[in-house]
């Protein structure tokens, strides 16, 4: 078998890919001989079989083989095989393969597997199970919940949590970055300047997470239970739910 790169050291002592022949990727992009590529662990990490590749400021540890390429500053400590692209500042710890698009800060958990025609994208945080579709653009929350935070809706409902302050009303808390908006237990609440982008994990709307998440970085002084419809999720990314409205159940 006729090698298609091979190993340069560079001054800081990485491993960089150079091209020993030409091949054209699965993007359009040409490779030519001599052509530097990304970083490398060793040899192991980069195929020599197939188109796959590694380009730009990209680093692997893990595998990428089949015809995949990554690119930018992706980084990969699993494997990325067949037909798939990771790139921009993508994080795989797990596996893609198939069609599928890991791209802007979208990472794969170790224990998560993007597949199909899958597109993980802007700040989508993969940990649970297999994501074969584009969840985003289709507006898939209730997959986005289980991929996320490995919570399945029931009668279309989820529980999450807020990290709100006491007043001195005890049923009443307020939000901490609208202080003006108020969480009433027994009450349903609801936040009509929303933003309506689900690329925006930091939009307009109300923000909710799982207990332990909030619990690990809490700064309000009270952690309140809600219950979320699906229909009322504006986003899931980054393991945050932002939504249009909840239902407080009560102070934890």
């Amino acid at each position: 078998m006729d090698k298609k790169y091979e190993l340069m050291m560079n001054e800081y002592g990485f491993n960089r890919v150079k091209a020993l022949k030409d091949f054209t990727l699965i993007t359009g992009e040409q490779i030519n001989k001599g052509d530097l590529g990304g970083f490398v662990e060793s040899e192991d990490c980069l195929s020599q079989e197939g188109l796959c590749w590694i380009m730009d400021e990209a680093y692997v540890e893990g595998e990428v083989s089949g015809n995949a390429v990554v690119k930018d500053d992706a980084k990969i400590y699993g494997t990325v095989s067949g037909n798939a692209i990771v790139e921009y500042d993508a994080i795989v710890e797990g596996t893609v393969s198939g069609n599928a698009i890991v791209r802007d800060n979208g990472f794969v958990g170790e224990n998560a597997t993007v597949t199909g025609s899958a597109v993980v994208q802007a700040d989508q945080y993969i940990t649970f199970g297999t994501v074969t579709t584009d969840i985003l653009s289709t507006k898939d929350w209730a997959s986005a919940l289980y991929a996320e935070l490995g919570i399945i809706p029931k009668n279309g409902k989820v529980i999450l949590y807020k990290d709100v302050q006491s007043t001195d009303n005890p049923k009443n808390f307020k939000s901490l970055y609208k202080p003006s908006f108020l969480y009433e237990v027994g009450k349903t609440v609801e936040e009509t300047d929303v933003d309506e982008d689900v690329m925006k994990v930091c939009g307009k709307g109300l923000h909710f997470t799982l207990q332990e998440i909030i619990e690990n970085e809490q700064t309000g002084d009270t952690i309140i239970e809600c219950e979320v419809a699906i229909e009322d999720i504006l986003t899931v990314q980054y393991c945050i739910v932002r939504a249009r409205k909840c239902k407080v159940l009560s102070a934890i």
